[in-house]
């Protein structure tokens, strides 16, 4: 008879903490790469991209050996698709994150220093949803172990909920950063359009998390 850790396999939800927690660390560093298009520091912008770039990169080896466990034949407590949209939407913070430093190092951005608050409350926003989203991720293990139910599978609900409400606050201070810029950078098309790509990428980032969140949650209600 096949031993049973066969048939079970090796559960893929350890290595999706550990996934969630390398994206959060390429999108921890917006913060720093904002910091630098802000002072005008190009060759900083180059290291953060790189560093960017590298974090990106190894969330990618760690979703590749996620998916090598996700065989049809080994049973889980979720959904195999579920499982596969919630790493797809993870990477995509991950690749927005680096979008965000990539755009970065295009030109110099003469932000005026009016908007300058508008721009870091966007970034600070969309580091505190990838922070919120990476909290509730951080349960997956435990729910696993817990068939997604009981008290793990609450606090995961009320950090969804709170990414979700996070997301929310990040689209209005995009929409007023684009109201901003519009004003004040209509002689400027050039910076318009480049700070217009820069917050489509935060945008992301933040849609994102919220997607992962919600199919966590759908994850969780199943049960």
């Amino acid at each position: 008879m096949r031993d049973l850790a066969g048939l079970f396999g090796k559960s893929p939800f350890e290595p999706l903490v550990e996934h969630a927690r390398k994206v959060h660390e390429a999108v921890a560093l917006v913060r720093p790469v904002a910091e630098a298009i802000l002072a005008n520091q190009g060759e900083r912008l180059k290291e953060l991209q790189h560093g960017m770039s590298k974090a990106e990169y190894e969330a990618d080896q760690i979703k590749d050996r996620v998916r090598q466990r996700l065989p049809s034949r080994y049973f889980l407590p979720v959904r195999r698709d579920e499982v596969a949209r919630f790493l797809a939407d993870m990477d995509r913070i991950a690749d927005g994150a680096e979008d965000f430093a990539v755009i970065a190092t295009f030109r110099d951005l003469n932000l005026p220093q009016e908007l300058h608050a508008d721009f870091l409350a966007l970034v600070d926003k969309v580091v505190q949803v990838s922070e919120t989203l990476l909290g509730a991720a951080e349960h997956l293990a435990e729910l696993q172990k817990e068939s997604f139910v009981g008290p793990e599978a609450e606090e995961a609900r009320e950090k969804i909920h709170e990414v979700c409400q996070l997301e929310w606050e990040s689209d209005k201070l995009s929409r007023r950063l684009a109201r901003a810029c519009f004003r004040r950078l209509a002689d400027d098309p050039v910076s318009l359009m480049l700070v217009e790509k820069l917050s489509l990428a935060l945008s992301g980032i933040a849609d994102h998390a919220e997607n992962v969140g919600k199919n966590l949650r759908l994850m969780i209600s199943r049960k």
